[in-house]
């Protein structure tokens, strides 16, 4: 079969470039350069072959149809053409943010401290680090910085890195490169160190981080450095019972899933379905509806983008909702009770568990009820002490009281009901 020797690559002037065969082999060689066994031969001619087909191509469009074959070859025999796709993908992150920084592409990185004081004046970076950092410091710490630590991701990680994590400006072209967007977690951590250890400790921090020894939390990845966002993936609220409450935490949870944060919300104080508001009887819709609410805010309050809100939902497995809790993520029924973007949790007792071995029966109780006629509220207490404590003694305080309303059910049916929910939804 005749191949052609050369074809056209258009750079990034649009200008015309001849291209040869033996030049394509040379850029795989580079990229493959430590991968002994891999079927270079083979590859190069698939991908010119390719190439050939059309009258002329991008540098994207060739390092782009090198990439996808290359992804192509990866099985149990020769797993290592993640790395030398991983290293084609980084010749274009290399000359992307060449191009938008005005330095050669055959540097890889260009200057740290000019990085800095660009993003600070577009305003993707806080001003923090140039406050807190001299320029003397910064040029210190960027020499810290080895390009070929580079080397060590593999496709899809590299790939993850530069779509979520690498700083771009406003238009979305990209700035900053892997090496240093860790250097900037390292320097946003260690801030507030002694001055005297901090360059040391920067230091440390990025050698473990670009030697892919440790990672951080998502939103410190995101948003180190930044204008926006903060540093901490978990949050907890309780929803307190009340209309203003509810609203109240949803505003709240909007605003921490909008920087970066996934939340955990408890709402084992909400009033079950059907029990009283202001004296009248039946009138609560329980707390499906809220989770909808929720559900809606997990939605449609990403994370800039980068990763839809997070939000874990939990109730206590007396609550008198606790069936419908469970159903809520299932794929049939009512639509209307389901939150298919809501992660479920039960808060479980030990007194649980040993009615379930047992086979004995379990209440449910409105925690709304229990506050009115017990004058406290049950979940606030717990076992201090395996087989003994205050939950056991005022949850069968609220099972003899017979001004207290309460559903009787095998405590197995539950624990089925919890079963059947996991299984189905994960």
């Amino acid at each position: 079969m005749t191949t052609l020797t050369k074809t056209v690559i258009l750079d990034d002037q649009g200008k015309s470039v001849s291209f040869s065969r033996e030049e394509f082999a040379a850029l795989v060689g580079q990229a493959a350069a430590g991968f002994g066994r891999l079927s270079l031969d083979e590859y190069v001619e698939r991908v010119w072959q390719l190439l050939s087909r059309k009258e002329s191509v991008t540098v994207e469009q060739l390092h782009q149809t090198a990439i996808l074959e290359g992804l192509s070859y990866i099985d149990e025999e020769e797993p290592d053409w993640t790395f030398v796709c991983a290293r084609l993908y980084l010749r274009q992150l290399y000359r992307e943010a060449a191009r938008q920084r005005g330095y050669d592409e055959r540097e890889r990185y260009g200057d740290f401290y000019s990085l800095l004081v660009a993003l600070t004046e577009q305003g993707v970076y806080s001003p923090f680090l140039l406050e807190r950092y001299t320029k003397e410091e910064v040029d210190a710490i960027g020499a810290f910085l080895d390009p070929e630590k580079d080397k060590l991701f593999t496709y899809i990680g590299l790939r993850t890195l530069a779509d979520r994590y690498l700083a771009r400006d406003y238009e979305r072209r990209l700035y900053e490169l892997p090496q240093e967007r860790f250097l900037v977690i390292a320097m946003t951590l260690m801030a507030n160190e002694p001055q005297k250890r901090r360059l040391a400790l920067v230091k440390e921090a990025y050698w473990a981080l670009s030697n892919l020894y440790m990672t951080v939390a998502t939103p410190t990845l995101a948003n180190a450095g930044k204008s926006y966002g903060q540093l901490s993936s978990c949050f907890v609220d309780t929803v307190d019972d009340s209309l203003q409450g509810i609203y109240d935490s949803n505003t709240d949870i909007a605003n921490l899933s909008k920087s970066g944060g996934g939340i955990g919300v408890y709402l084992g104080k909400i009033r079950s379905r059907g029990s009283d508001i202001k004296g009248f009887k039946g009138v609560s819709s329980g707390v499906i509806p809220w989770m909808k609410q929720l559900n809606n805010t997990a939605v449609s309050v990403d994370q800039l983008g980068q990763r839809k809100g997070a939000i874990s939902v939990y109730l206590d497995v007396w609550h008198k909702d606790i069936f419908a809790f469970l159903d809520a993520r299932l794929n049939n029924g009512d639509e209307r009770l389901r939150t298919h973007d809501l992660f479920t949790g039960v808060c479980i007792p030990d007194l649980f568990m040993e009615q379930v071995e047992q086979r004995g029966d379990w209440y449910l109780f409105d925690p709304h009820e229990v506050r009115k006629v017990m004058g406290f509220s049950l979940e606030d207490f717990y076992d201090e002490e395996k087989g003994r404590g205050s939950f056991r003694e005022k949850y069968w305080q609220c099972v003899n009281e017979p001004r207290l309303s309460k559903e009787k059910v095998p405590a197995i049916d539950v624990m089925k009901s919890i079963m059947r929910s996991q299984l189905e939804s994960g």
